[in-house]
């Protein structure tokens, strides 16, 4: 039986189709450690090739004093992928690296790119079914909801960082700037002593997950020297969102860490809604809807306890139980006059006070 190290070495293997089909045992560990697998020396990659060897699975052969390697063929080749692969097959291969491969470690993609490669050559086939499963990609795509910003730049050597220790569950070490820090400030920072810092403290972090919201990418991180404090009421470990394009710096730390039991993504989503931003105690929010405004909320409601009426103007009374957020203030300020915020109260005061501080700028700014 193969553990996960056996099967990532048959994977950058050659095969005697490939150009180059021997390899050294030292190019073999440069191949692993390219592709995140942390290997630590040499004869470590030897004693597994040679387990391989016994178990019929590779060859080796003598080039002078150097030992060199090969695996047996089984399906990795393009041309092999090419004959095997079905077109619903290509398909799905195409339409995974279109919207999901700069989101996987290099671990995945590099093991994959083979299937990859023979999905666009079976795709690229003149077959009778082709071109239905080509054009299948240029039918399908994915828009933001909300108006559309220049979305911030973010280092692929970061997220490959990153993505490779979230998915090997191993400890980093985390420059972050913070959103409230800028550039020019963060290195125009001085240190307790008086003296000039150039470079922000260093963080310890567990990467747990990574997730895009609006087309920004988070990284869910656990810090291990931050254990809770049942005399402050801490029952549960803070988990905290790390904007991967504000990392200045990240590199592994050379330790593992136990992936935390306690910790779901779907959950941490749905519970703690950090993605709300500012998430307050939930509350029944109630709204009066003028026209059509509402009509979304009847096939998409805003809460599982939703309920429509009929006020006595006219309007579309919508109530439900929401948890207050920036992401529910924006929404609600995106309807302008079509919504009026009923309760509750305190809600309804920071709107009104919020417009009239808007209705005074615009009266005052108003031309002669």
């Amino acid at each position: 039986m193969t553990n996960s190290l056996d099967e990532a070495i048959l994977r950058v293997l050659p095969t005697e189709r490939d150009a180059t089909a021997w390899l050294p045992t030292p190019e073999i560990r440069r191949r692993l450690e390219e592709r995140g697998h942390r290997v630590g020396y040499t004869k470590k990659v030897q004693r597994h090739l040679t387990a391989l060897e016994a178990d019929g699975r590779v060859v080796s052969m003598l080039n002078g004093r150097e030992l060199l390697w090969q695996r047996k063929p089984w399906l990795h080749g393009l041309q092999e992928g090419v004959g095997l692969m079905s077109a619903s097959e290509a398909v799905a291969f195409h339409i995974l690296q279109r919207f999901a491969g700069n989101k996987l470690p290099n671990a995945v993609t590099r093991d994959i790119d083979p299937l990859f490669k023979a999905a666009e050559a079976r795709l690229s086939q003149e077959k009778e079914d082709s071109r239905i499963y080509r054009a299948w990609a240029d039918k399908i795509d994915s828009v933001d909801g909300a108006f559309t910003l220049i979305r911030p730049k973010l280092r692929p050597e970061i997220f490959q960082a990153v993505a490779t220790a979230t998915f090997f569950e191993r400890e980093l070490l985390v420059q972050y700037r913070p959103a409230y820090k800028s550039e020019k400030n963060e290195t125009n920072e001085k240190n307790e002593s008086g003296s000039q810092t150039d470079e922000p403290k260093t963080r310890t972090l567990w990467p747990l997950a990574l997730v895009e919201s609006a087309g920004v990418m988070y990284m869910v991180a656990q810090d291990p020297k931050r254990a809770p404090r049942p005399e402050k009421g801490e029952t549960e470990w803070m988990r905290t969102l790390y904007r991967l394009d504000r990392i200045r710096s990240v590199t592994e730390s050379g330790e593992a860490f136990t992936y935390p039991e306690d910790f779901k993504l779907r959950k941490y989503i749905e519970t703690q809604q950090v993605f709300d931003f500012l998430p307050e105690p939930a509350v029944r929010l109630e709204l009066a809807f003028e026209g059509h405004a509402g009509n979304q909320l009847r096939e998409s409601p805003m809460s599982k306890d939703q309920q429509i009426d009929t006020l006595p103007d006219g309007r579309t009374k919508i109530s439900g139980t929401v948890t207050p957020s920036l992401k529910l203030r924006w929404w609600l300020r995106a309807l302008g006059a079509n919504v009026e915020i009923l309760a509750p109260q305190t809600l309804r005061d920071e709107f009104a006070q919020d417009y009239r501080k808007l209705a005074n700028r615009y009266v005052e700014g108003t031309s002669p």
